[in-house]
């Protein structure tokens, strides 16, 4: 199963980009952070997969800003959004859960952008993991040193430690993206992609399998 994780600057840099980046990496699952949420946030997120030749499973503006595309191959068993709770002068924040099912396979997965805040920060990524799944995607918005990262990734392997910077895309200096996996799978490749000026960000690739 192949897994992307991408924060896309609500497409405001080159939508058609992102969606070409997407579909060349082939992805069965894709965990979008800053997706369209405010005006015609539905049509923008349907025609990002669209383009992308991938379906929304869930997400946009009742998540968040946090989207789940899938590829036709893969089967929703079920799927929700999470709405966090609102913290004064800061924006909402939130996240997409479902559990999928690719090749006979089931899996749990959760996609989520933190806070730029460090206490909301660490108070969302504790929420957000008094559940357990096998694969967690999240823009961070701090890097591995970081309490938030370290109880977002509580008990799961970092499949992109290594890889380099993420963010920014024209400097790239910080590693604050994040794709993790329980220790049930395992990665088999995991790749940071140049992107160009698409988004901000450059996204995480990975092909996973289930350990046997």
């Amino acid at each position: 199963m192949r897994v992307m994780t991408w924060n896309v600057r609500s497409l405001r840099d080159d939508a058609h980009g992102v969606a070409r980046v997407m579909r060349a990496a082939g992805p069965d699952v894709v965990l979008v952070q800053e997706a369209p949420r405010l005006w015609r946030w539905r049509s923008k997120c349907a025609r990002l997969a669209r383009e992308s030749g991938l379906v929304v499973v869930t997400g946009g503006r009742p998540a968040a800003g946090n989207l789940l595309l899938c590829s036709m191959r893969v089967r929703v068993v079920s799927s929700y959004d999470v709405l966090l709770p609102k913290r004064p002068r800061l924006h909402r924040r939130g996240a997409v859960v479902a559990v999928l099912e690719v090749d006979g396979q089931q899996v749990s997965v959760l996609g989520t952008h933190l806070d730029v805040d460090p206490t909301a920060r660490l108070g969302s990524a504790l929420r957000l993991r008094e559940s357990a799944y096998d694969v967690v995607g999240a823009d961070v918005n701090e890097e591995p040193v970081g309490p938030a990262w370290k109880a977002l990734s509580r008990g799961l392997v970092d499949i992109a430690d290594g890889l380099g910077p993420t963010f920014s895309v024209t400097s790239p200096r910080r590693r604050i993206d994040a794709l993790f996996v329980a220790p049930s799978w395992r990665a088999t490749s995991c790749r940071v992609i140049e992107c160009g000026a698409v988004s901000d960000h450059k996204p995480i690739v990975a092909d996973i399998e289930p350990v046997v």
